[in-house]
């Protein structure tokens, strides 16, 4: 088997082409922006690291696979920061046109060229990282709370997107989706897509090695503060709780914008904006539940995260991580305050109901670990690859 990945940006941290390398199934990882660990562009991303720029050019760093396996639209600006937008039409090798059996892509990223990267007869495969409603959804939401300050998405827009998606369920060969939640969106779409779908759940190579030392009462969101991930709904909660228990206290840990903020404004709420990897480290460490009552994702790397850290989880079945409900945490219908400040309740009010669901947790991660995914994500793979 020999898979050409086409991933702008760095989701998972290119995780899928280092588990490619590793399995000796990676034709060619193609991307907008990158540089290769070790590289002259890597050590001008580490002398610059201090600084935002740099901690923004860190994301692009490809760890564990040589430089002669990746092809990049384009280094940018390492100076500046900027980046060039992806490119209209991509320029592959004839090659790797010739040589990969699959062809791996992201939401049908290059979906305008099947043609040319199937001719030699390669399975196109599209990973359909989120539920593609998603767009709809925060349209909704963005009519229902205007005094967050997102507006809805244009509607040709929105029609330009599902589109894009309808395109992807009739063309690709298999549509890899990270949660059951995602799956079923599709289905909403295209119902015969269904036969395609594959689940196939993200993991994380984070670990926590240390044990938590949490604060009671201490309920932690993480993650861009939008309303797609449902702060709204927590800081009703918030709200409520306050008048309930005064010691609760929520932190909210993400890049947010000045209307959010003052939205989340509140005696009980502590905002952090962006914050580093190891500050959000030493977070999870510190929470006592982890709420993220999100509307529409495809898998939450944070929840993950949570569980990593033994941080009993309250979550939608939307944040797409199946986690065992009244276990490792507690599952809440989405765009529900109501249970959200029931379980935040429940668990804090309840040590030992809080250290079983702490145990819980760590141990249902192990399920998602690095080993977990790569094993996953290269046997559906080879599902469709016709020398396997």
């Amino acid at each position: 088997m020999r898979a050409l990945l086409i991933q702008p940006g760095a989701r998972h941290g290119y995780a899928l082409a280092r588990f490619l390398y590793q399995a000796n199934a990676l034709q060619r990882l193609y991307t907008d922006f990158a540089v290769v660990a070790g590289s002259l562009d890597h050590r001008l991303v580490r002398a610059i690291g201090a600084t935002r720029i740099g901690q923004k050019l860190s994301r692009r760093v490809v760890e564990g696979v040589p430089g002669k396996f990746l092809r990049r639209y384009s280094i940018g600006s390492l100076a500046s920061g900027r980046l060039l937008p992806r490119p209209e039409r991509w320029h592959f090798l004839q090659r790797d046109l010739r040589e990969a059996d699959i062809v791996y892509a992201q939401y049908f990223v290059a979906g305008a060229q099947f043609d040319e990267l199937t001719a030699h007869g390669a399975r196109f495969i599209s990973d359909v990282f989120i539920m593609p409603s998603a767009h709809r959804i925060a349209s909704r939401e963005a009519a229902l709370f205007p005094d967050w300050g997102e507006a809805p998405l244009p509607p040709e827009n929105g029609a330009a997107f599902d589109a894009i998606s309808m395109a992807m369920f009739e063309k690709s060969h298999a549509l890899f989706c990270p949660s059951q939640s995602v799956i079923d969106d599709v289905a909403t779409y295209l119902p015969s897509a269904g036969a395609k779908c594959r689940l196939v759940r993200y993991g994380s190579g984070l670990n926590f090695p240390e044990p938590g030392q949490p604060i009671p009462k201490r309920v932690l969101f993480a993650g861009s503060i939008q309303l797609r991930k449902g702060p709204q709904y927590l800081a009703r909660a918030a709200a409520r709780i306050a008048r309930i228990d005064p010691d609760v206290r929520f932190v909210f840990a993400g890049g947010l914008s000045p209307q959010a903020a003052e939205q989340l404004r509140a005696p009980n709420i502590e905002l952090l904006g962006h914050v580093s990897r190891e500050r959000m480290r030493q977070e999870f460490l510190r929470a006592d539940v982890f709420a993220f009552p999100s509307l529409a994702e495809g898998s939450a790397g944070v929840v993950l995260e949570a569980m990593a850290a033994g941080v009993p989880v309250i979550a939608t079945l939307e944040a797409g991580v199946d986690f065992i409900d009244g276990e490792s945490g507690i599952l809440v219908p989405p765009a529900d305050a109501d249970a959200v400040e029931a379980a935040i309740l429940r668990i804090v009010g309840d040590r030992p109901l809080r250290s079983s669901m702490a145990r819980s947790a760590r141990a249902e991660f192990a399920a998602y670990d690095d080993r977990a995914w790569a094993a996953a994500f290269i046997g559906a793979l080879r599902e469709f690859a016709p020398n396997g």
